[in-house]
């Protein structure tokens, strides 16, 4: 057999590489983290492609088959008719760089090491790519990246506009490609009037303060996930003007909730529980809503299962293959979330760590005493100045109305400890920690957590 050796840690695969390697008529080895690299080398047409389609801040409350009737997303409501739509699906964290680190490893955070925003993963931690490769697939990722340090992500990398010509290239598989959006992340569009949607239109979730500014910016919002929508439409158009529509398991999903207040940055369903949608023609049934609970952690071992392998003991995520297969309804009965720091913007630590049940969500501050201030306030030019706007027309209402006096007062400020019972509170307004028949509940839940933290290394257990 003769040995391949793929490029050193430090640069990623090319493309070449990649299909020299992994189409080749010579089977392959290579160095990889933690253990050798085997990659196949006949591919198998049997075994399904995997199509993961990852947005950037789009909220689950904002398409149309998530019960939206404002905007308008045909092609994300149509994935949904065709395949299985989640309504518990969560992140790890509500911040893009820890979000995407969880989906690639299988890990939460704190073990995979990339809890902060901006940061590495530790030395050694396996990834998808690795992972797949071992198992005959090409491995690629198609558009933003928010991964570090690249050498531990061998991805073959392509621009989106590289996508058609990639599934052209790589014939019947098996791949498995990830289509990596940036929108609907601000600064969202803004269109002439008479276009896209008006602010008068918009919903205006029941957490959000209601102004001119709130409406204006959510319009913005809105035109950008119909973009997301269009682009999903034109991805799915490529898969089946290729014939790759049936043998391929398609996965829509989002990093993390919108970045308006009391979502991204922060442990709130507005901000983990996250769109999801999986269509596998003649492997998943048509229209189906699954109310069981998955994590972003749970989709590197599913890949793996749906791939043929076998998921590795030390993941934190568990496959929900059978759920996709109808076999089994419920899935985890506990999910836990973690929020560091943002890693963008200087300023004092506001440490977050969550667990949530079907029913309700615990969540312990480690810093109450702290101003939590990460208001639409990252990114630069025009996205900045509407933040400011939006922010200020708050804290105007705020002078002379009592709960946008609450709702600005709640997002600076929180208390050691949250508990909601979602069952009757679904936006996760009304604290009922302190509440005394909910002392047993909230001694529960907080034992959990502290648990979980433990086992996850978490310097705050």
């Amino acid at each position: 057999m003769k040995k391949v050796r793929v490029k050193p840690e430090g640069s990623s695969l090319s493309r070449r590489d990649f299909l020299r390697v992994l189409i080749g008529s010579t089977a392959a080895t290579a160095a990889a983290p933690r253990g050798g690299l085997v990659v196949a080398s006949e591919k198998a047409p049997e075994k399904p492609n995997i199509v993961v389609l990852l947005s950037d801040d789009h909220g689950i409350l904002d398409s149309g088959c998530y019960g939206n009737k404002v905007v308008r997303t045909p092609n994300i409501d149509r994935l949904a008719e065709e395949g299985t739509r989640f309504t518990a699906a969560f992140t790890a964290t509500a911040m893009c760089a820890p979000s995407r680190s969880t989906l690639y490893t299988g890990l939460y955070p704190h073990r995979h090491g990339a809890h902060p925003n901006h940061s590495a993963i530790r030395a050694g931690v396996k990834t998808l790519p690795y992972y797949l490769c071992e198992l005959g697939y090409l491995v690629a990722l198609a558009g933003k990246r928010h991964i570090k340090p690249i050498r531990s992500f061998p991805f073959e990398y392509l621009k989106l506009g590289e996508v058609d010509e990639y599934l052209a290239k790589v014939g019947t598989g098996p791949f498995c490609l990830v289509i990596a959006t940036r929108d609907p992340h601000g600064p969202y569009k803004k269109l002439p009037p008479g276009e896209g949607y008006a602010p008068e239109e918009v919903h205006v979730p029941p957490y959000l303060v209601d102004t001119p500014e709130t409406r204006q910016i959510m319009a913005d919002y809105y035109n950008s996930v119909a973009a997301l929508d269009g682009q999903l439409g034109e991805y799915l158009e490529m898969l089946r003007n290729r014939g790759l529509e049936e043998n391929t398991l398609f996965i829509y999903t989002s990093d993390n909730g919108t970045g308006f207040p009391f979502a991204k940055w922060t442990l709130y369903d507005a901000g983990v529980n996250v769109p999801f949608i999986a269509r596998w023609p003649g492997r998943i049934k048509a229209g189906v809503a699954s109310d069981a609970m998955i994590s972003f952690a749970d989709v590197l071992p599913t890949c793996i299962e749906v791939a043929g392998g076998t998921p590795r003991e030390n993941l934190d995520g568990i496959s929900f293959l059978p759920v996709l297969d109808g076999k089994k309804s419920e899935h985890h009965d506990l999910i836990f979330g973690t929020h560091t720091t943002k890693g963008i913007i200087s300023g004092s630590e506001f440490p977050i760590r969550c667990v949530r049940t079907k029913s309700h969500k615990y969540i312990r501050n480690f810093n109450p005493g702290g101003a939590f201030t990460n208001v639409l306030t990252h990114g630069r030019s025009r996205r900045e100045a509407d933040a400011a706007l939006f922010w200020k027309s708050w804290l105007k209402k705020a002078e002379r109305h009592s709960f946008a006096r609450e709702r600005v007062e709640k997002y600076q400020h929180r208390p050691a400890e949250e508990l909601y019972d979602l069952r009757t509170d679904p936006y996760e307004l009304k604290n009922i920690a302190g509440d005394p028949s909910q002392r047993q509940l909230l001694a529960s839940l907080r034992n959990r957590l502290k648990e979980w933290m433990k086992q996850q290394g978490d310097p705050f257990w």
